[in-house]
């Protein structure tokens, strides 16, 4: 059974994710395991460099130069695309070999549907971590270092939080005032 993390910057992913951990329960973070595949699968590694140039992996330790990236892809969404065309398969294809070793995968995702992540991760139940968004704000500015106008704009490029909750089956709340303890203990409780 794969259950999908999901929920805007700031919204609390990554409480809900350790949370599961302490539980012993397998979470799969895929912002972290793209980044690794990026750098040690051999046909990814390609195929980046084959669509980006030589200078995509030009960096003193061979691993991925995220700021040429970045610096390729800023103001060029059809250029985000074909990467993502790219990288959201391997991460697809990671998450299937990871469920297999295990009858119940969490994995958490910021941009399930908004990549298209839900055409290719065959998710049992969608989980939506929200918040309010001023919290959400605040949150994404210390987190990050950011400034207000910047997070602002992050959580624009996002699927708005109100329609994640109404694909979602299941909400968990992270305001400070659900417990999310709880929530998610009932959430599990569901699935026995």
């Amino acid at each position: 059974m794969i259950i999908v993390l999901t929920g805007g910057i700031g919204s609390g992913k990554s409480v809900v994710s350790r949370l599961l951990r302490v539980m012993g329960y397998p979470v799969y973070d895929c912002d972290s395991r793209a980044k690794t595949l990026m750098n040690t699968d051999p046909q990814l590694r390609s195929r980046l460099t084959e669509l980006l140039g030589e200078d995509t992996y030009q960096t003193a330790d061979g691993q991925l130069n995220r700021s040429f990236v970045a610096a390729q892809i800023f103001g060029n969404p059809e250029l985000l695309l074909k990467i993502n065309a790219i990288v959201h398969p391997a991460v697809a294809a990671d998450i299937e070999k990871e469920a297999s070793r295990s009858p119940l995968l969490f994995v958490e995702t910021a941009i399930y549907y908004e990549s298209g992540f839900s055409g290719l991760i065959p998710a049992d139940r969608v989980w939506c971590i929200a918040a309010p968004l001023e919290l959400r704000i605040r949150r994404a500015m210390q987190r990050d270092r950011s400034d207000e106008a910047s997070v602002r704009a992050r959580i624009g490029s996002q699927m708005n939080q109100e329609d994640k909750i109404q694909k979602a089956d299941a909400t968990v709340w992270n305001d400070s005032t659900h417990s999310v303890i709880e929530q998610v203990n009932a959430l599990l409780e569901q699935l026995r």
